[in-house]
């Protein structure tokens, strides 16, 4: 299996890094999550210039056509840059849904927007705050008809954008099974609750009281394997965005313990230091290599592939791993200097924490491992 990147995807890859070294800088950081304009208006117009918001999006339908692979690589430069914008929610795992879904008016209307930056959309999919369940469905909808309406109940929870987005894409079970429903935010009957999380991005819990969806996507088979694809995606661009937040880590681990002397020598100069760095260094290691192979696996874990779902949850438990241990050995290099809110260190650990969280945790994807020879993850 080929780990390393094509020529095509390090031009993709430095060019990420070089937009968010230029216009999404710390210093922009600090100032950003003291806002609540979400996303924020300028960047978000600039990432739709650059074709980001359609990155996933075949060329007919307006987009650029790319895969799992490159959306590692965006999503890796965006935690390097501590990037709170709906990045994951909008570009990699709702607007290629809207893209395969249903040919309506209205779909193809929203995806329009989406994809010039002027509509944010959230795959609500979760309803339970622990485990790693996709196709696991207590949300309802009824229908009339095969052109609707269809009326949503139920609740979902930790949506990633999901106070801020225009359009929801729910998952709910009917009479046709799971089915995949486009919602207008401001629906009558939708209710969200929103909160910031530790590194400064948005989640909501929504609740669906008779709320009637815009638009169907997909039902039955074919929405289950759509929903599978969106989140494997998610949780392999979750992994690009842990391992960016590592490398930085790394980075400004490293440019500390020369920089910073004690007894007239460099910190580096210590070996008990020496070797904190180098297990920083291996951690970080070990977890690029697992997440490389996510972007591989990815589409083929949504396929049913037991042995690519085995990998993509194998995958989240070693990367949680290495996140919460390069993030806190970062902090524990800085000594007190690591907490300091104006210093980055800190908020990389505060992002390793939710990149952890998002899409299964490590002990949500260690739960599933127990159980090799069962397909836990379309229950």
């Amino acid at each position: 299996m080929n780990l390393s990147y094509s020529d095509e995807q390090e031009m993709i890859r430095s060019s990420v890094f070089d937009y968010f070294s230029a216009d999404y800088t710390f210093e922009f950081f600090l100032e950003r999550i003291q806002r609540t304009d979400y996303p924020d208006p300028k960047i978000w117009q600039n990432m739709a210039e650059l074709g980001w918001l359609g990155f996933m999006v075949s060329e007919e339908r307006g987009g650029l056509g790319l895969g799992p692979q490159e959306a590692f690589l965006l999503m890796e430069g965006a935690g390097a840059a501590l990037n709170i914008e709906p990045l994951l929610s909008t570009a990699i795992v709702a607007a290629p849904l809207l893209a395969q879904g249903a040919d309506d008016e209205q779909v193809n209307s929203v995806l329009a927007e989406t994809i010039a930056g002027q509509q944010t959309v959230a795959l609500a999919w979760a309803e339970k705050a622990r485990g790693f369940a996709p196709t696991q469905c207590a949300t309802t909808v009824r229908s009339e008809g095969a052109q609707g309406p269809w009326v949503l109940n139920g609740k979902k929870v930790l949506v990633d954008d999901g106070a801020g987005a225009q359009w929801l894409i729910v998952s709910a079970q009917g009479d046709e099974g799971l089915g995949l429903y486009l919602v207008a935010a401001d629906s009558d009957g939708l209710s969200r609750t929103g909160t910031t999380l530790a590194d400064g991005s948005h989640v909501a819990d929504v609740t669906f009281a008779d709320v009637t969806a815009t638009a169907c996507l997909a039902t039955g088979e074919q929405a289950q394997k759509l929903l599978l694809q969106a989140v494997y995606r998610g949780l392999s661009a979750t992994c690009g965005e842990a391992l960016g937040a590592m490398d930085r880590v790394l980075d400004i681990s490293r440019q500390y313990l020369h920089e910073r002397k004690q007894f007239g020598k460099p910190l580096a100069a210590q070996q008990v230091l020496q070797h904190r760095f180098v297990d920083m260094q291996i951690a970080t290691e070990r977890a690029r290599s697992m997440a490389i192979l996510t972007a591989i696996q990815a589409d083929k874990a949504a396929a049913g592939d037991l042995e690519a779902q085995r990998d993509m949850s194998l995958a989240k438990y070693i990367i949680g791993q290495s996140a919460r241990f390069v993030g806190g050995q970062g902090i524990q290099v800085h000594g007190g200097m690591g907490m300091a809110y104006e210093y980055p260190v800190g908020h990389y650990y505060r992002k390793l924490l939710c990149c952890d969280a998002r899409f299964g945790s490590q002990d949500d994807h260690l739960s599933l491992l127990d159980v090799p020879t069962e397909n836990n993850h379309a229950a």
